[in-house]
């Protein structure tokens, strides 16, 4: 059973819960999302969401993110880069973005109430030094800035977006360039991914602050 902290809607700490049912009375909760971007590529990571995942599977969403069990402070986050994509990134080398409010409430029943803490964070590693957790994660891809800043705006249909991608049938992470649309990723009330995508190329270009809302 996992336990997470649940808040009130002033961010104020009123018990745990169990996670799954957190989700079905709509309790709000804190999670943990890293956003990752190349310098030498000026990209933004995405990751494919594993097909067996029982909210949006397969479809394209932040580099890594996750909840903070009951007896995790916001910090301690830091441990979804290095279970979901097998890299170590010492959070000193985090930027905050500060807290993202998100209400969802899915097809499915689950009800989402979430403070969103967000990062970003340079990396200059290729691909093929990522462990990705394969039960967790079905492909990482980048896409360029400037691409996903117009795709994210509507100024273009789609994008080309290159990575590596899990085969089950040989149990090899393959290579694979990718055209995708909007569709392709969770659907968010908010510009999230625009905002993102602006961040990554302020932070890019030593521009700061960095923030978000």
């Amino acid at each position: 059973m996992e336990e997470i902290k649940i808040y009130d809607a002033n961010l104020k700490e009123i018990g745990v819960m169990e996670r799954k049912e957190a989700h079905n009375i709509g309790a709000w909760h804190i999670t943990f999302h890293c956003w990752l971007v190349s310098p030498s590529s000026n990209s933004i990571l995405f990751q494919l969401r594993s097909k067996d995942k029982k909210n949006y599977p397969d479809m394209f969403d932040i580099s890594a993110a996750g909840h903070l069990l009951a007896s995790e402070k916001v910090n301690d986050g830091i441990r979804e880069v290095a279970e979901e994509l097998g890299i170590d990134i010492n959070y000193e080398k985090l930027y905050s973005l500060g807290y993202r409010v998100e209400v969802d409430d899915q097809d499915n029943g689950q009800k989402n109430r979430e403070y969103q803490a967000v990062y970003m964070a340079k990396v200059e590693k290729k691909l093929d030094e990522f462990r990705p957790q394969v039960e967790e994660v079905a492909g990482l891809m980048w896409m360029h800035i400037p691409d996903a800043l117009a795709l994210f705006s509507n100024q273009i249909n789609s994008a080309t977006m290159t990575g590596i991608v899990y085969n089950g049938i040989t149990n090899q992470w393959e290579q694979e360039t990718r055209i995708v649309t909007v569709k392709d990723f969770i659907p968010r009330i908010q510009h999230y991914y625009l905002t993102m995508a602006i961040m990554g190329e302020r932070l890019l270009e030593n521009k700061y602050p960095l923030a978000l809302s």
